[in-house]
């Protein structure tokens, strides 16, 4: 005689759309997160060369650092963060801080990332 029964192995139907879902949705957050992070790396990118470059070239003037600044953000297509890096002197040194909010949508709501992102020229 010939036994019928076997044991059924693999996923059902319904555990194969739940994964998909959880792929899909997983898709979704990193497709919006990812450029955000690699857009704070780049803004962390340009705070370092500027510095390097001031150990270079000392910075003399606020208007200079500025100039620096801008050109930096316009060889990196980022001029929309003009705006958001400011620039002060305390005396001894030149402060650069990029601060910007971005928004992350999840589906059921949105959250805003908060980037902060400072460097001392001394």
């Amino acid at each position: 005689m010939n036994s019928t029964n076997r044991s059924n192995s693999g996923s059902s139907t319904i555990s194969l759309v739940i994964t998909l879902v959880i792929i899909g949705v997983g898709a979704f957050i990193g497709v919006q997160y990812i450029p955000q992070r690699i857009e704070a790396g780049t803004v962390g990118s340009i705070l370092d060369d500027i510095k390097r470059d001031h150990m270079k070239h000392p910075v003399t003037s606020m208007a200079d650092l500025q100039r620096a600044i801008e050109k930096q953000l316009n060889i990196n297509e980022m001029n929309e963060l003009k705006n958001d890096i400011e620039v002060s002197y305390n005396g001894r040194a030149y402060i650069i801080t990029a601060k910007y909010e971005r928004d992350l949508n999840l589906i059921y709501e949105t959250k805003q990332i908060h980037y902060e992102k400072s460097v001392v020229l001394d």
